[in-house]
C-alpha cells in the first residue's frame, strides 16, 4: 500500500512535473537547434557548391573566350582566305566539359532556346533561367538546389551567354541564311543572350556531411542537456522537494494527532536562509501552537461548556421574565381593548339619545333663532362625538380580533344619500356644499352596510373637517365592472406629499404640528383602511396642498344571492 502512495505521489507529485516540464523544454530546444543548425549547413553548402559551379563557369568562359579570340589563326590562313577546321568557341567548350565530365559527376552543357542540336534543347529549369536572363539583362547566374530524375539532390547553377562580334559571322542576319557549316543562321543581335552555361554538381558529399554535422551537434547537446537535467533535478530535489517531503510527512502527522515529528532542516543554505526554510521554521511554530491548544483543549471546552450553562440559564430566566412580561401586556391590551369597548357602547346610548332630540327641537318651527341656532350645535357636536365613539370601537373590535362582516345586499342610492342626511348640518355649519352621485350602473352587492357607512362617514366627515368655508365635497359611486368605486372629493387645504404616507396610521393627521386648530383624534382613516380592508378592498389618495384631495374606495363587486334579493321586500 505505501509502495502504491509512493508510486502514485512520484507520478502525480512535482518531482515527475518537473522532469516533465524539463523533458519538453530539452525536447524543444533540440527541435530549434536541429533546424537551426541544419539551416545553417545546407547554407553553406549551397555557398559552397555555388563557389565550385562559378570557378567552373570561369575556367570554361576562359577556353571559349581563347578560342573566340582566335578564331582568325585557326580558321584562317596565311593570307587570310577562311579555312574553317570546325573548331569554334563552342566545339571548344563543349569539348572541354565532355573530357571534364567523364571523369566526375559533375555535367557541363551548353544550351540555348535556338538549339541546333536536340541534345543541346532546354530542360524545365533550364528554360526557367532563360527566360530570367532574358527579363533581367543584369541577372549574373541562375542557381538552386533540384531532385534529378533519379531521386537524388543536386545544385544547378546556370550563367548567360551574350552574343559577341565572332558569333554573328555564324548566327547572325540574315535569318534562314546557311552559314558556313550549312546550319541556318538564327539572326541574333549584338548583345542579346545567345544562350546558357549549365553546370549540374551533385550534393551527396555535402548532404552526409550535414548529416554527419547535425547527428554530432545533437549528440553533443543532448548530452550537455542531459547533464543540465540531471544538475538542476538534483538540485531542486535537495532544496526544495526533499523539505516539502518532510513538511508533508509533518503535516499528516499533526493531522493524526501525533506532533513527534521530524523536519529535514540539514541541507545547506547558501547567503542566508532561504524561502523554504522560512516556510519550516513558520510550519514548526504553528505545529507548537496548535500542540499547545490540542493539550488545553479538554480544558477549554469545559470552560467553554460552564459558560454556556451559566448563558443557558440566563436565556431561560429572561425567555420566563419576558413571557410574563408579554402576558401582562396582553392583559393590558385585552382589558384597554374591552374598556374601550364598554365605555364607547355605554356612551353611544346617551350621544344617541341626545341626537334624537336635538332633531326633534330643530323640527320645532316655534324656537327662536339663537335657540335653533344652539339645538344646531348640539346636534352637530352630539353628531361628531358619536362618530368619534363609534371609530374608536371599531379600533377596538379591530385590535381584538373580532371584526367580521355581516354581509346582505346594499344599495349604495340608499347608502349615500344616508350619509348625505347624517352629515347634512356639520357641513352647512361651515357652510359647505356636500352633494352626492351615483351613477345608474352602480348595482347591488354583497357587503356590510354598517361598515361601509362608517367607511364613508369618515371620509366624508374628514374632508368636511378640512375645508374652508364656501367650499364643496362631493361623493361619487360608480361601477367599473369588477369593482364598487366610491370616491370622496374636496376643494380643501389638501395633503403635503411627506404625509401621504402616514395618514391611514392610527392617531396621525396630516400637518399635526400646523393645524391644532382642526378636531379629531386620528382615528378616522385608520378605520377607513381596516374597514376596506376587511372587505378584500383598498384605499388611495390623491391631493395637492391648498387644491384639495380624492380619497378612492375600491371594494370588490359581489353578486347577490337571488334569495337574499326576494327577502328584501320583507323587510
Amino acid at each position: 500500500m505505501r509502495g502504491a502512495n509512493h508510486s502514485r505521489s512520484f507520478r502525480y507529485g512535482i518531482r515527475f512535473k518537473i522532469a516533465l516540464c524539463i523533458g519538453a523544454i530539452m525536447v524543444v530546444l533540440m527541435g530549434i537547434d536541429t533546424a537551426w543548425n541544419l539551416h545553417l549547413q545546407t547554407t553553406q553548402a549551397e555557398n559552397e557548391a555555388r563557389e565550385k559551379a562559378e570557378v567552373l563557369a570561369a575556367e570554361m568562359r576562359a577556353a571559349w573566350d581563347f578560342v573566340d579570340m582566335n578564331q582568325n589563326v585557326i580558321n584562317r590562313t596565311e593570307d587570310g582566305q577562311f579555312r574553317t577546321k570546325h573548331l569554334v568557341c563552342v566545339v571548344a567548350a563543349k569539348s572541354i566539359s565532355m573530357l571534364f565530365t567523364t571523369e566526375t559527376d559533375y555535367s557541363i552543357r551548353f544550351t540555348n532556346n535556338q538549339p541546333r542540336q536536340v541534345a543541346n534543347a532546354p530542360d524545365a529549369f533550364e528554360q526557367q533561367a532563360l527566360d530570367a536572363f532574358n527579363a533581367d539583362p543584369e541577372l549574373k547566374a541562375f542557381s538552386s538546389v533540384e531532385t534529378d530524375s533519379e531521386g537524388t539532390m543536386v545544385f544547378r547553377y546556370l550563367e548567360p551567354l551574350y552574343v559577341t562580334e565572332s558569333c554573328l559571322e555564324c548566327h547572325g542576319d540574315p535569318v534562314g541564311e546557311p552559314d558556313q557549316y550549312g546550319y541556318a543562321k538564327e539572326g541574333m543581335q549584338l548583345g542579346e543572350v545567345g544562350g546558357a552555361m549549365s553546370i549540374t554538381e551533385p550534393m551527396d558529399i555535402y548532404t552526409e556531411g550535414i548529416q554527419s554535422s547535425v547527428w554530432q551537434q545533437v549528440i553533443m547537446v543532448l548530452c550537455m542537456m542531459l547533464a543540465a537535467f540531471a544538475g538542476v533535478y538534483l538540485v531542486t530535489s535537495r532544496l526544495v522537494l526533499r523539505p516539502i517531503d518532510s513538511l508533508r510527512r509533518a503535516a499528516r502527522s499533526v493531522g493524526e494527532g501525533d506532533f513527534s515529528y521530524h523536519l529535514d532542516n540539514d541541507r545547506p543554505t547558501i547567503g542566508g536562509c532561504d524561502e523554504v526554510t522560512d516556510l519550516t521554521r513558520d510550519f514548526d511554530s504553528m505545529a507548537r501552537d496548535l500542540q499547545t491548544l490540542y493539550e488545553d483543549l479538554e480544558g477549554q471546552v469545559r470552560s467553554k461548556t460552564d459558560d454556556l450553562m451559566v448563558l443557558n440559564d440566563l436565556l431561560n430566566y429572561q425567555k420566563k421574565e419576558l413571557k410574563i412580561a408579554l402576558d401582562r401586556l396582553g392583559e393590558e391590551v385585552a382589558y384597554k381593548n374591552e374598556f374601550f369597548a364598554i365605555v364607547s357602547h355605554e356612551l353611544r346610548t346617551p350621544l344617541t339619545s341626545i341626537l334624537a332630540y336635538a332633531r326633534i327641537l330643530n323640527d320645532n318651527r316655534q324656537l327662536d333663532g339663537k335657540t335653533r341656532d344652539a339645538v344646531a350645535e348640539i346636534e352637530t357636536n352630539a353628531t361628531l362625538l358619536l362618530n368619534m365613539v363609534n371609530n374608536i370601537l371599531a379600533i377596538s373590535k379591530h385590535a381584538a380580533h373580532k371584526d367580521e362582516l355581516l354581509s346582505e345586499p346594499v344599495d349604495f342610492v340608499d347608502l349615500a344619500c344616508f350619509i348625505k342626511k347624517a352629515l347634512d348640518p356639520i357641513a352647512a355649519n361651515k357652510d359647505v356644499t356636500l352633494s352626492c352621485r351615483v351613477d345608474p350602473d352602480v348595482p347591488l352587492s354583497m357587503a356590510d352596510w354598517e361598515k361601509l357607512r362608517r367607511v364613508l362617514e369618515n371620509l366624508v366627515d374628514n374632508a368636511i373637517k378640512y375645508t374652508h368655508r364656501g367650499g364643496f365635497v362631493t361623493l361619487t359611486v360608480s361601477f367599473d365592472g369588477a369593482d364598487i368605486v366610491m370616491q370622496v372629493t374636496d376643494d380643501g387645504m389638501g395633503i403635503a406629499p411627506e404625509d401621504l404616507d402616514e395618514i391611514f396610521e392610527l392617531y396621525k393627521q396630516a400637518g399635526q404640528s400646523a393645524n391644532r386648530r382642526y378636531r379629531g383624534t386620528g382615528l378616522g382613516l385608520a378605520v377607513v383602511r381596516d374597514l376596506t380592508e376587511l372587505h378584500g378592498g383598498s384605499v388611495e389618495v390623491e391631493s395637492k396642498v391648498k387644491e384639495g384631495s380624492t380619497f378612492t374606495v375600491r371594494i370588490p363587486y359581489l353578486l347577490v344571492d337571488e334569495e337574499e334579493d326576494d327577502e328584501d321586500p320583507a323587510c
